[in-house]
């Protein structure tokens, strides 16, 4: 198979994907040096070409939403500040909290910062669900068996003997549920190509109403969207001609 007929089917798998997704949001805080809450601040986000914004409450709070699973650059501004930049913010299909964002009194010299961004495995709001993203489990090797990758990477989740399901804290593994993209799966882990995979997330506890039905441990694995599997196929082609032209070249 060519790199063009395998761009094309990955576009393709890719925008299935897309359409069975939930959708996702960045929250955080925008303070000045002091701690202080900077109401108005303008904070903004863009992914693909595509952007969106919200403005600050009075206790510098916000909310960008909603947002469909991808990476996003987010941009904070006000007047008087350095704008700050945090790129490669990865958003699945539930809230994604920032640490709070302190915003420098601008100079003459330098009006704008880039600051690194790091997720949390945990979040604080959301403590019974844990959440590992591609770009944290590419290179693992475990993740070509999902029931191993989940056990040594998840606390409270151990593969049973036989290697083919999952102990939740004691819970027998026909109580458990997994869902792919949505779609409920009970008692078993799917396979996935793990190329495809965009976050897996397990509930060990304090499942949310929508599981309410579930009485051990919930698996949720996300598939990759249609500009994140574009990207991806992308990348693989240009390396290729790359690849090829160095090659052709005479030494």
């Amino acid at each position: 198979m060519n790199m063009r007929t395998s761009l094309i089917l990955l576009l393709l798998l890719g925008s299935s994907a897309a359409h069975a997704q939930g959708l996702g949001e960045i929250r955080g805080r925008v303070l000045d040096a002091q701690g202080n809450p900077l109401l108005g601040a303008s904070i903004t986000t863009t992914a693909a070409d595509r952007s969106q914004g919200t403005a600050a409450d009075e206790n510098g709070r916000f909310v960008l939403k909603p947002l469909s699973p991808g990476i996003y650059t987010v941009q904070v501004s006000f007047m008087g500040f350095r704008s700050i930049e945090i790129p490669g913010v990865e958003v699945t299909d539930r809230a994604n909290y920032l640490k709070d964002l302190k915003m420098k009194e601008a100079t003459e010299l330098k009006g704008h910062e880039v600051i690194g961004y790091k997720r949390r495995l945990i979040e604080p709001e959301d403590p019974s669900r844990q959440t590992l993203l591609a770009s944290e489990f590419k290179h693992d090797p475990n993740i070509k068996n999902p029931v191993q990758f989940i056990g040594k990477s998840f606390a409270g989740v151990t593969p049973t003997a036989n290697g083919d399901g999952l102990y939740f804290r004691g819970s027998r593994t026909e109580n458990m549920a997994s869902y792919l993209d949505g779609v409920k799966m009970s008692g078993i882990v799917p396979h996935v190509p793990p190329s495809a995979i965009s976050s897996i997330s397990v509930y060990t506890g304090g499942l949310p109403a929508r599981y309410g039905d579930v009485t051990g441990g919930v698996v949720v694995i996300e598939t990759k969207t249609y500009s994140e599997m574009y990207e991806q196929a992308r990348a693989l082609y240009l390396r290729q001609e790359q690849d090829e032209d160095n090659t052709d070249q005479p030494e």
